[in-house]
């Protein structure tokens, strides 16, 4: 029949299915379409809030949601404090109206740098509502200038996890420190914006023995190791440290790590005997232009043993970070595929590195190039100049890429540097002892944790 409602004739099960790809605030807008609609996305198991989503443009609605979803006028959540109350009114609106429904997956990204709006009690509640239902996947990100927020115990205590992404951006990064760690199915883990102490990176890799994958994101990082027995995926993005940084883990299979010019220690890699691809990106910013020193010379004689190895260059000074980086070039007598990736037009710089780095790799198959700048006549040929060189080595394909593999975008990796700068300079004003991690008491606002 024509005009037929179809779809609301579906069972529940499939309706919910569907409403499980939008967004909770997209979800609770259908109840405006009929009756069959109207309680249905109460049922679906995956909740995901983000303000930048939040309120909807001058749309009226009925039932209790309607004085959260709708407003006559524009609001900035960036910082009307009345517009971050109702985003927080409609999400406890949406958690009592669930009751004993579980959360398979809870996703929240709240910014708000520049207003004055306490997280504190808001998130620390639904971070405590949806751990006690049995949820797999929670993924938090929270951006404000002044407020504290941390994580409480519960959270790492959660036996149901099996993702876990919690990256708080603030002007002067929390220290995570639970008292706890036990997330026995734990395997995916993103951290950003906090400061990672020694005892707490022990508890974390004692308390999560599935743990295969971890990323580190903007951190300030107290450690001098990072040993487990199940890591198969170990990101390190961005990060500062000031200790030398030994990496031994047995069982890695991918490692990407980024170095910056600004770095005065680096990293040291042993035991890597299941290493299969290897990315290292070497970052530079005008104003921290301090080549890197000490073991950096010798980073590439840890991962000897990888079949894969992506460069990435960026900034003017990354040609002389692959300099200082290549002084030693072991033999890699595993690498079949070789990839460089250049935001800048800086690799015509590299033509004796890269050239040394492929003769020292007998079984190479395949180099490939990324350039951002594509359409640089200077780039184009240098990319050439290699078609000589590989058919003097044998069967080793040259190809050209239109799509980075490490980075998605060249506005991802100037994100990436973005909230390193800010880090730095958080750093230099505040003019704390990293090594002894003194002066953090003075850098703490009062209140309690999430």
């Amino acid at each position: 029949m024509a005009g037929a409602d179809r779809i609301s004739e579906l069972h529940d099960s499939i309706l919910t299915h569907i409403l499980s790809y939008l967004t909770t605030k997209e979800a609770v807008q259908t109840q405006m379409l009929s009756k069959r609609w109207r309680n249905v996305w109460a049922s679906v198991p995956i909740l995901d809030f983000d303000s930048a989503n939040f309120p909807p443009d001058d749309v009226s609605f009925d039932g209790a949601f309607a004085s959260y979803l709708s407003d006559d006028s524009e609001c900035d959540l960036n910082d009307n404090t009345e517009c971050h109350e109702k985003f927080v009114k409609f999400i406890d609106a949406v958690l009592a109206s669930r009751q004993v429904q579980l959360v398979d997956r809870f996703r929240l990204v709240w910014k708000c740098p520049s207003c004055f709006y306490d997280y504190l009690l808001p998130v620390r509640r639904w971070i405590h509502h949806v751990v006690q239902q049995l949820t797999r996947v929670l993924s938090i990100y929270l951006q404000t200038r002044f407020r504290m927020v941390e994580i409480s115990d519960l959270t790492f205590t959660c036996s149901s996890l099996e993702e876990m992404k919690f990256q708080v951006h603030k002007r002067w990064p929390e220290t995570l420190n639970p008292a706890l760690v036990t997330l026995p199915h734990l395997r995916k883990l993103n951290i950003g914006h906090f400061r990672i102490k020694a005892d707490f990176m022990d508890k974390l890799l004692l308390g999560c023995p599935s743990l295969e994958e971890l990323e580190l994101y903007a951190c300030w990082l107290f450690i001098s190791q990072i040993s487990c027995g199940s890591l198969k995926s170990l990101i390190i993005n961005g990060c500062y440290h000031m200790t030398e940084i030994e990496v031994s883990i047995p069982s890695l299979q991918y490692l990407k790590v980024t170095i910056m010019s600004s770095q005065t220690t680096g990293y040291v890699f042993k035991n890597l005997s299941s290493l299969v691809k290897a990315s290292i990106c070497l970052l530079t910013v005008n104003d921290y232009e301090m080549f890197i020193v000490g073991n950096e010379a010798r980073i590439l004689e840890g991962l000897l043993g990888v079949t894969t190895l992506d460069i990435v260059l960026y900034g003017l000074g990354a040609t002389n970070m692959l300099k200082h980086i290549m002084k030693t070039c072991p033999y890699f007598e595993n690498l079949k595929f070789m990839h460089f990736e250049s935001f800048d037009s800086i690799l015509v710089g590299c033509n004796d590195m890269v050239d040394h780095l492929v003769r020292h790799s007998p079984a190479l198959e395949e180099l490939s190039f990324y350039v951002c700048q594509n359409d640089a006549d200077d780039e184009i040929e240098f990319i050439e100049g290699f078609r000589e060189v590989l058919g003097e080595l044998g069967n080793v394909q040259l190809v050209e890429r239109h799509q980075g593999c490490t980075y998605g975008s060249l506005g991802e990796l100037e994100e990436l540097l973005h909230d390193y700068v800010n880090l730095f300079d958080t750093i230099e004003d505040a003019a704390v002892d990293l090594e002894d991690g003194e002066g953090e008491e003075d850098a703490e606002e009062e209140g309690e944790g999430v």
